[in-house]
C-alpha cells in the first residue's frame, strides 16, 4: 500500500518511494516537465486495457455496464472539487470546453482577461465576437488585484496558475472581487488541479476548467468542466447534444450533460476515474504539502548556487512551477543529460509534481552547473 489511514480518511504517512514506482519515466529519466505533459500511473494503463478487453468479449453488454459506471465516476469527479454531479461535464480537451462556454454566454457579450494567458481560455470569445479587455501584468508577471476591480466586464477569466510564469493566484481574493462587481468568474484550473485542494463552492468559482492530461494525470483528450447549476438553468444552450437526446428530448441534458456531445466516451471517463481515487487515496492535502516542501528545496538550491529566478514572487504567489533564466540552449543541454524540462518565453520551465523527490532537483542543478 501506498499509505496507513486513519479513521475519516485522514492520512498518516505515505511511502513515497512505492508512489514513485508506478511512474515508470522517472526510472530512467529527470523528469520536470509536468507542466507541459503530467506522468500517468501504470495502473492508468492496467484499467485501460481492462476496458478493453471487456468491450472485445462483451461488446454491447459491455457498453450498458459503462453507462451507469460512467454516472458514478461523474460523481466521484464532482466530489473532488465540492460539486455535483450535475454541474459536471467530461470533454475532451479545453478549446472545445471554452467554445461551448462562449456561445451558452453570449449575451453577457464582454469578458476581461489577464495578458499572456493560455490561448485556448481567451480566443474562442475573440472568435464568438466578444469584446475582450486585458489585465496588464508587471515585467516579472505579477498580478495588480487593484487592476481586477477596474475592469468592468460581466464575465472575468483567469487561470490559477499562469503557464509562462508559474504565478499563482489567491482564488478566494480573485472570486470576492468578481462577486462584489457581479461578474461571472471563470477559473482555467489546469496547472494546479491535483496539486492542490480546491473546493468550488467555497471558493465561490461559478465555472472551472481543467485539462486532465498535466497535474491530474489522466493523460490526453480529457477536460473537467464546472458550470454552476444557477448559469446552467439562466442561460440554456439547446445547441449542445448527446445521441441519447434523439430518444429523450433535448430538455433531457439541461445539466452540464449537454457540453458532452456525440457518442459516450468511456475509456476518457475510465482514465480520469483512476487520476482521481490515485490522487484521493494519497490524500490532496498531503500531495498539496509534498509539493510546497519539493518547491521549497528547488528555490532554496536555486538560490545557493547563484541560479537566477524568474518566477521570485511572494511565497503566497508560488506555485509548483518555477521559472528561471534560460533558453533553448540550457533546454537541450539538460536533456542530453535525460533532465526534461521546458523552455518558454520567459526562460526555463521547471515543474515538481508529488512524484518527484529532492534527488531529482539535485540531478538538475548539477545538470545545470555543467
Amino acid at each position: 500500500m501506498y499509505f496507513n489511514s486513519l479513521q475519516n480518511k485522514n492520512i498518516m504517512a505515505t511511502d513515497w518511494k512505492k508512489v514513485r514506482k508506478e511512474f515508470k519515466a522517472l526510472k530512467k529519466s529527470t523528469y520536470l516537465n509536468t507542466a507541459a505533459t503530467g506522468l500517468i500511473p501504470y495502473s492508468l494503463i492496467d484499467n485501460v486495457h481492462q476496458l478493453y478487453q471487456e468491450h472485445a468479449e462483451e461488446g454491447a453488454k459491455a457498453a450498458e455496464r459503462w453507462a451507469i459506471e460512467m454516472e458514478n465516476i461523474r460523481k466521484n469527479v464532482a466530489d473532488f472539487i465540492g460539486a455535483s454531479p450535475e454541474e459536471i461535464a467530461i470533454v475532451p480537451n479545453m478549446s472545445i470546453a471554452v467554445n461551448w462556454l462562449a456561445l451558452m454566454l453570449k449575451p453577457l457579450k464582454n469578458i476581461g482577461f489577464v495578458e499572456n494567458d493560455f490561448p485556448s481560455l481567451k480566443s474562442p470569445f475573440d472568435i464568438h465576437g466578444f469584446e475582450t479587455k486585458e489585465i496588464k501584468l508587471s515585467k516579472k508577471g505579477k498580478l495588480n488585484i487593484k487592476a481586477i476591480e477596474k475592469i468592468n466586464t460581466h464575465i472575468f477569466a483567469m487561470s490559477h496558475v499562469q503557464w509562462q510564469t508559474g504565478f499563482k493566484i489567491d482564488i478566494n481574493t480573485i472570486s470576492k472581487i468578481c462577486k462584489e462587481k457581479k461578474q461571472l468568474f471563470i477559473l482555467d484550473a489546469t496547472q494546479s488541479l491535483g496539486t492542490c485542494n480546491i473546493d468550488v463552492k467555497k471558493n465561490n468559482v461559478d465555472i472551472l476548467l481543467a485539462s486532465g492530461y498535466k497535474w491530474m494525470m489522466s493523460g490526453f483528450g480529457i477536460c473537467i468542466m464546472y458550470v454552476k447549476k444557477e448559469i446552467l438553468e439562466k442561460y440554456p444552450s439547446e445547441y449542445c447534444w448527446q445521441y441519447r437526446a434523439a430518444f429523450e428530448g433535448l430538455n433531457a441534458f439541461k445539466n452540464a450533460k449537454r457540453f458532452e456531445i456525440g457518442h459516450e466516451r468511456h475509456e476518457s471517463f475510465f482514465r480520469l476515474n483512476t487520476s482521481v481515487n490515485f490522487i484521493r487515496k494519497i490524500g490532496i492535502k498531503n500531495i498539496e504539502k509534498r509539493v510546497i516542501k519539493l518547491k521549497n528545496y528547488l528555490y532554496q538550491k536555486l538560490k545557493e548556487n547563484n541560479i537566477a529566478i524568474v518566477s521570485n514572487y511572494a511565497s503566497i504567489h508560488q506555485s509548483q512551477i518555477v521559472i528561471i533564466e534560460g533558453g533553448n540552449k540550457e533546454q537541450k543541454k539538460l536533456e542530453q543529460q535525460n533532465i526534461f524540462v521546458s523552455n518558454r518565453g520567459t526562460g526555463l520551465r521547471i515543474a515538481v509534481h508529488f512524484y518527484n523527490n529532492k534527488k531529482d532537483i539535485d540531478r538538475l542543478i548539477q545538470g545545470l552547473k555543467k
